[in-house]
């Protein structure tokens, strides 16, 4: 496999917007800007970050305009990790993989679980952006959001999550319902490990929309000294999903991690022999259903796709990986020397959850899954472990190699029928490519830019009228290790993944993880 290091090389900031010359045409209802966000910047003066998650966030955007011409600026996250960063030379936070450089005798992870000195976690808001209320922030895994200007790209106020929450680490990929509501899933440590469901009801009117921000549920943690770790959740009409998957963060490692030196990363552990336990709670209520789902396969998953009732069951589509090995990829010397590896490629699953009310009222050993065309299943067991439970098998579905899923805003929480991904730096059927899936069949298309290009996560926007779920178009941006491409913002028809335009920058784009559309924002 070619090196992956262009991709880990410090971003340059454009604080300005530059013309870019556009090829082909731009669908005149598509107005507004893609924003994106990821790691930025790896290396600074005599040092180096060990994590491309570590990397300081970089945001920049597309803008297309009424006239249908499009610019494009880039700038670095005005994070308090970021302005440390530069004053000390070294990281005054704990990122994921690289230890803070902080006070010797005690870390941030020290602090919150004695003293409870919050002030010192990370701003570094990498992950994703998020829209709520109109306001738009970037998010990581920690409490603290930061609000930016959606026009210039500016940094605005910390918002501080632990206050109002009590969380201590909180989903990346927080859900809006189709009522406004915004949902998100955290965990918290100070009193043993739990995982806390949060609600965010739609506001207008205030400068802080976090700030009706309630906890839904609170709900222990299985493991007594250590907790799931949680990138996202699902949430359908009337349930939110969480996975409580062997990827275990340690109260103790936490605690110790500084005379350990240790990073955040070396406080998490994978146990294979463990199992994946699906738990399940009533959004309106906030009661967690009595019935426990387990899965006998272990999995990994950072991202979940979708979930919908029928015939009061729950259909759950996930991405799975074979374990976490995909985080191990992201170290630095690994992506340079071109050690991105062969195996442990993500996969399309589909769970069916029967919604048990009292377990005593079904049968053993029967199949309960009864969901058309679906071969998943869900049996009633039994065993000296797990007690009482549903037993709980997958139907894969499609080709492996894709992740970063997004389906129609429209169908989130509905059946559905197609989802879009990229293939990323997996060396499978989706490598460099933005992927199509059609979940009742399986069928799979894909686009790629060039052989040499990589393509980031896409996003699609519906067309204005459209009836056909995938009706719209898909916006993503392609990168390249070749002197001779450019890297660029590309428009793909979503039903047919062909290139409708697309926009060349004479420079190169930062790191991406997440994104969203900002429509008439210029």
């Amino acid at each position: 496999m070619a090196t992956l290091e262009q991709f880990t090389n410090n971003a340059i900031e454009y604080p300005d917007p530059i013309p870019v010359p556009v090829t082909g045409k731009m669908p005149e209802w598509l107005k507004g800007s893609m924003l994106r966000v990821g790691p930025g910047m790896f290396n600074f003066e005599d040092f180096a970050f060990n994590h491309w998650q570590d990397g300081m966030a970089v945001m920049y955007k597309f803008t297309i305009l009424p006239s249908g011409k499009v610019t494009f600026r880039q700038r670095f996250l005005q994070s308090d990790a970021y302005r440390k960063l530069r004053t000390l030379k070294r990281p005054f936070y704990t990122e994921f993989g690289t230890r803070s450089y902080s006070d010797p005798t005690k870390n941030i992870f020290s602090r919150m679980l004695s003293s409870f000195d919050m002030s010192s976690v990370t701003d570094n808001a990498s992950s994703n952006v998020l829209v709520l209320s109109g306001e738009v922030f970037v998010t990581s895994e920690t409490f603290f959001l930061r609000r930016i200007d959606p026009i210039t790209l500016e940094t605005r106020e910390k918002i501080d999550l632990h206050k109002l929450t009590g969380v201590n680490f909180i989903s990346s990929h927080p859900i809006t319902d189709h009522d406004g509501v915004t949902y998100n899933v955290g965990s918290s440590f100070s009193t043993g490990p739990k995982y806390v469901v949060v609600r965010v009801p739609p506001t207008s009117g205030t400068s802080d929309p976090w700030s009706n921000a309630r906890v839904l549920a609170t709900i222990s943690s299985t493991w007594k000294a250590s907790m799931s770790y949680q990138h996202s959740f699902a949430l359908s009409a009337n349930y939110i999903v969480l996975l409580e998957q062997p990827y275990l963060v340690s109260i103790l490692k936490l605690a110790t991690s500084q005379a350990k030196g240790r990073s955040l990363a070396q406080c998490i552990d994978w146990f294979p022999h463990e199992k994946v336990r699906f738990v399940v709670i009533n959004k309106h209520t906030g009661e967690v259903v009595s019935t426990k789902y387990v899965s006998d396969e272990v999995f990994f998953v950072l991202h979940n796709v979708n979930c919908y009732e029928v015939n009061n069951q729950l259909v759950l589509d996930l991405i799975a990986y074979p374990s976490p090995a995909i985080i191990n990829k992201l170290y630095l010397d690994k992506m340079r020397n071109g050690n991105f590896g062969q195996t442990d490629h993500p996969k399309l699953k589909r769970f069916v959850l029967p919604l048990v009310d009292d377990i005593e009222d079904v049968e053993k050993n029967i199949e309960l899954a009864q969901v058309p065309g679906c071969s998943a299943s869900a049996i009633r067991t039994q065993d000296n472990q797990l007690g009482d439970h549903i037993s709980l098998e997958c139907q894969e579905i499609g080709e492996e190699g894709l992740d970063m899923p997004c389906v129609n805003p429209l169908v989130r929480g509905r059946p559905y029928r197609y989802m879009w991904g990229c293939g990323g730096f997996e060396q499978a059927f989706f490598q460099g490519a933005v992927g199509k899936i059609d979940v009742q069949t399986g069928e799979c298309w894909s686009w790629r830019g060039s052989p040499d290009a990589m393509s980031t996560e896409a996003v699609f926007v519906r067309r204005p009228g459209g009836i056909e779920e995938d009706d719209g178009v898909l916006l993503l941006s392609t990168t390249s290790p070749h002197p001779d491409e450019r890297d660029a913002f590309v428009v793909l028809d979503a039903k047919t993944m062909t290139e409708i335009a697309r926009a060349e920058i004479d420079g190169r784009l930062g790191g991406s993880l997440h994104a969203n559309f900002l429509p008439n924002k210029f």
